[in-house]
């Protein structure tokens, strides 16, 4: 670890003068810097710009060499001049400050502001985000790229002011905070505020009280993205995100604290502390894969919706949120059956508490509604086809009825109709076995006698050959009047 003179004497981040390593710097080209600022942005160049950004958290931090340029209001430049940084107030002991490295815990506080230009007033900016006491894991993609840029060149009990263009920020999506929505492709300011820094070392040091504060605090900024940062869709990937990551931690966790409890089952008091642990992490692991089953959920991503529910129900299967999550993405799910969501319900209503009960019902109610318009469709259906096909037979006979009649009956003039027998349309002949009596029984049975006469005729010929083999009678055109092919005979 470097302190803040160590890291100056070595060219690389002064405390004082908060100047930033040149290794993330996309280019020391004031004019280039100045078109990029005026260009509009661009998807391609928002996500590049975002890997970018991404790639300089993790990337080995070169010496700083002289010519790096700084604005004269005092901004350092990060990347180019879509992303500034400026101390507020140093560390109070810049000896013993710690610089920031990769994947460091850190505990930090931020207030963001809209702010189109660095020399916007924030104190006349609208607040859309404000978190205190998170901590972040640098290089993990906890927060939006400036956020993380500017941690991870920062010090111990050190305050920042980061003005960032929309690509490193939120871009195309929006945030929301009360009555405000921060717009899309909104420039951004951050005044931020480290508290606090566990390094990598340490947390290695004592690996699960460590990596269940990360993983707690991953699932809390999902909670808080999915509540603020949907933004019609658009905030879905980083929401599934961090869930994912902070669930395969857990499961990694879970893993070790199995082997763990085989190792302390002498000793009752590591094996309690494991035990403890162990519940934590299942709790939050839990947590995390239901949550993924509610974000596809909102997402209408309905089988994998049910696929995370059965990842719950393989690890707990009495847990009622994914017993009725599981229902609901197989209720919705048009690959799913009526009898996988009626037994998902059966499952959730038996785990449920007085208090869930109620959406059990509704969820019962809707499964019911479904299934009754299911059926009227089905049997609308099955009517349908069967009276287009009766109705074609029927149209048939009037043709040759028609085809019969005599010339002077065609002259005839037709029996005046009344209004209501002429403006009623005809209404095609229904079968039903309840009606049966009223059927069309000529046109059946003369379709009847059709299909039954090649029968009559293949028994008739069946019964002959029967009585002439008994006889010993073979009919002539049944006797050969020449030899017999041979199969050995090449010409056969």
């Amino acid at each position: 670890r470097n302190s803040c003179r160590e890291r100056e004497s070595a060219g690389l981040l002064g405390c004082g003068s908060t100047t930033i390593v040149t290794g993330i710097i996309m280019g020391d080209n004031d004019n280039e810097n100045e078109k990029k600022k005026e260009t509009p942005p661009t998807g391609n160049d928002d996500a590049v710009a975002t890997e970018d950004a991404a790639a300089a958290t993790t990337t080995a931090v070169d010496p700083m060499p002289p010519s790096l340029s700084t604005t004269p209001d005092g901004w350092t430049e990060m990347m180019g001049k879509d992303l500034l940084m400026k101390s507020l107030q140093p560390p109070e002991n810049e000896e013993n400050a710690i610089a920031i490295q990769h994947q460091d815990l850190v505990l930090v506080d931020w207030v963001g502001f809209k702010a189109d230009s660095p020399t916007m007033d924030s104190s006349k900016s609208t607040i859309f985000h404000k978190a205190q006491n998170v901590w972040v894991t640098v290089g993990d993609k906890d927060v939006v790229p400036a956020l993380e840029m500017a941690i991870r060149f920062a010090h111990e009990k050190e305050t920042l002011l980061v003005w960032s263009h929309s690509k490193f920020a939120y871009g195309a999506s929006t945030r929301t905070r009360q009555d405000y929505e921060l717009p899309s492709y909104s420039n951004v300011q951050y005044e931020i505020t480290i508290r606090q820094v566990v390094p990598s070392e340490e947390r290695q040091q004592d690996y699960d009280k460590w990596t269940l504060v990360a993983t707690e605090s991953k699932k809390n900024l999902a909670n808080d993205a999915y509540v603020h940062e949907w933004a019609g869709g658009q905030g879905k990937s980083r929401i599934l995100y961090l869930y994912q990551k902070a669930a395969k931690e857990l499961e990694l966790l879970l893993d070790s604290n199995n082997a763990q409890t085989d190792e302390a089952a002498k000793d009752n008091d590591a094996t309690k502390a494991v035990t403890q642990q162990k519940q934590k992490a299942t709790e939050l692991l839990l947590d995390c894969l239901n949550n993924i089953c509610a974000v596809q959920l909102r997402a209408k991503e309905y089988h994998a919706s049910k696929a995370a529910a059965v990842k719950v129900l393989e690890r707990d299967p009495s847990n009622f949120k994914g017993l009725i999550r599981a229902a609901k993405a197989a209720l919705l799910d048009p690959a799913s059956s009526y009898d996988e969501v009626d037994a998902a319900i059966e499952a959730a209503a038996e785990q449920a508490s007085n208090a869930e009960l109620a959406d059990v019902k509704k969820l019962q109610t809707d499964f019911r509604r479904r299934k009754r318009a299911y059926e009227q469709k089905s049997q609308q259906m099955y009517a349908k086809a069967l009276n287009s096909s009766s109705g074609k037979k029927l149209s048939n006979d009037d043709e040759t009825k028609d085809k019969g009649e005599t010339a002077a009956t065609k002259e005839k003039e037709p029996e005046p109709q009344s209004e209501t027998a002429a403006t009623m349309p005809e209404q095609p002949l229904a079968f039903s076995w309840s009606n049966w009596r009223t059927w069309p029984w000529s046109t059946i049975g003369a379709y009847a006698f059709q299909l039954s006469m090649p029968f009559v005729m293949y028994y008739m010929a069946t019964r002959a050959r029967k009585n002439n083999s008994a006889t010993g009678i073979v009919p002539d055109e049944f006797q050969s009047s020449g030899p017999s092919p041979s199969f050995e005979s090449d010409e056969f």
